[in-house]
């Protein structure tokens, strides 16, 4: 903090000793313009912001539209369906039975004492 205050209080003296011959014609006035100008950037916030999100619609509908063509039904390759098999309830059964029989193992515990 000490420096800081140093280079600030060092930059103040060698600015002082500068000699001022010629001042822009009108500065005084322009600076004014731009500080009486700098509470309007704050009002015209939300215009920036809504102009902003209007010029983001035109690239969002494009990629909208281009993923929508490329996820649609016909551009998608057709696969061929697989033939329906007829012993479907026989594998159900067994992984019946075998989910049963796990179920009766865990339930059940071996006496290994005797």
């Amino acid at each position: 903090m000490k420096e800081s205050e140093d280079i600030l209080r060092k930059m103040l003296t060698e600015t002082r000793e500068i000699p001022v011959d010629h001042v822009p014609y009108a500065f005084e006035k322009r600076i004014m313009a731009h500080i009486e100008a700098a509470p309007q950037a704050a009002i015209n916030l939300w215009q920036q912001w809504s102009q902003a999100l209007w010029r983001a619609v035109v690239p969002c509908l494009a990629v909208m539209i281009l993923v929508a063509v490329l996820d649609s039904p016909e551009a998608a390759a057709p696969q061929p369906q697989p033939a329906p098999s007829a012993p479907l309830s026989a594998q159900t059964e067994t992984t019946d039975e075998d989910l049963e029989a796990i179920v009766m193992l865990a339930i059940e515990t071996p006496t290994l004492d005797r």
